[in-house]
């Protein structure tokens, strides 16, 4: 056989090897296409219900903050803020002597500002316009004024009246009521609390309506969660106020959670 001829049969082989690949691709990917579009179908066609699930609970406050604060008067910003500090000192010291540490303690507000007073223009210049400097309203700085606030966080059940009391007496001159609250890490035990309770009362609900039909909840299509609210509660100091000191009562706040959840049914 001449060395042309070889040639030629080898090209031909190469030929008919490649129409035979670019065939069983082509093939493949049909097979491949119609398996996919099967499973598409086949997720088209499976039934869902889709409900919601509600789970609440009473839960009490396990943190209580208290803002007290100290404001002080004097000739001078340094005389104001020097007596302002004195007074707070003393304030602090009957809160560390309650048993409160530093790190309950947190400086809310300090504010140090002149105190104007101020003066009206002559009555006889009101009907001149513009009115000459001396009808102009006048105002003198006589004197400064610093205040002080802290706010003390403590754990509710801690008695934050005896906080107010002792504080009220060692010389704090204004006290910003009492807010009970939820902290975070409780936030948090509450909130996984209450997903797994409204996502079981959800299947249920999905269960029974699953079962009218006659069919059966077979999984999960997706879920919404709505987040938690925390409320936050207000006790005024002043309505509180009892005979044998300030008596400050946390209550319970309701708290709920509800999700929605679309499930598969066959």
């Amino acid at each position: 056989m001449s060395y042309n001829m070889k040639n030629r049969n080898l090209a031909l082989i190469a030929g008919i090897l490649a129409i035979g690949l670019v065939a069983a691709t082509i093939i493949g990917g049909q097979s491949m296409t119609a398996i996919a579009q099967e499973g598409q179908e086949q997720d088209s066609d499976d039934s869902t219900v889709s409900t919601s699930g509600t789970a609440s609970t009473s839960v009490e406050p396990d943190k209580v903050s208290v803002t007290i604060g100290v404001e002080t008067n004097g000739e001078s910003a340094a005389e104001a803020a020097e007596a302002n500090a004195d007074l707070m000192e003393q304030v602090l010291a009957a809160l560390t002597g309650l048993g409160i540490t530093e790190e309950q303690i947190a400086t809310s507000n300090y504010n140090v500002f002149p105190v104007y007073n101020t003066t009206a223009g002559a009555e006889v210049c009101i009907m001149i316009y513009p009115p000459p400097p001396e009808c102009q309203p006048s105002s003198e700085i006589v004197g400064y004024t610093a205040s002080n606030s802290v706010t003390v966080t403590v754990d509710a059940d801690s008695d934050a009246g005896a906080i107010i009391d002792a504080a009220v007496e060692a010389g704090a001159t204004h006290v910003q009521g009492a807010y009970f609250f939820i902290s975070e890490e409780r936030q948090q035990e509450v909130r996984d609390s209450l997903i797994e309770e409204a996502i079981a009362n959800a299947r249920s609900r999905a269960d029974t309506a699953a079962s009218a039909v006659g069919m059966n909840v077979t999984g999960v299509k997706s879920i919404s969660l709505n987040d938690v609210y925390f409320p936050v509660f207000f006790r005024d100091v002043a309505a509180q106020e009892a005979a044998d000191g300030t008596v400050l009562m946390p209550g319970e706040q309701q708290v709920s959670m509800t999700v929605q959840v679309t499930y598969k049914m066959q």
